[in-house]
């Protein structure tokens, strides 16, 4: 399956992969979905996207004082707490990108449904 921005990469007897394209055009912006059937806990479909998330402080100032303040914050968090909470966004472009997806999640639905 080829269609708008979203690519088949892989598919085992398990699992199969594809790429969604994120329409910035950046490829460090894009999406990897993997759906993974799990025969053994009846038959579960699990749904991961995998996308690379940046936490910068760049954007904040351009006081590099500042800018080393909030990094050493977040330093802080992630070594006493274990995490930090990161959001990022993907872009559709248009509705025939958002159908491709869909139907990308459902034919991988089908092929590890066997139907």
């Amino acid at each position: 399956m080829t269609k708008k921005r979203i690519m088949k990469l892989n598919e085992f007897e398990n699992a199969v992969y594809y790429r969604a394209a994120c329409s910035c055009g950046d490829e460090r912006c894009d999406l990897t979905l993997e759906l993974e059937k799990d025969k053994d806990f009846n038959d579960m479909i699990f749904l991961s996207m995998y996308k690379n998330l940046y936490w910068s402080s760049y954007w904040q100032s351009d006081n590099k004082l500042f800018n080393l303040w909030l990094r050493i914050k977040v330093a802080a968090k992630v070594l006493f707490t274990g995490y930090i909470k990161i959001e990022d966004s993907f872009i559709f472009r248009g509705e025939e990108q958002i159908d491709d997806f869909v139907d990308a999640l459902k034919e991988g639905r089908d092929y590890l449904t066997g139907t």
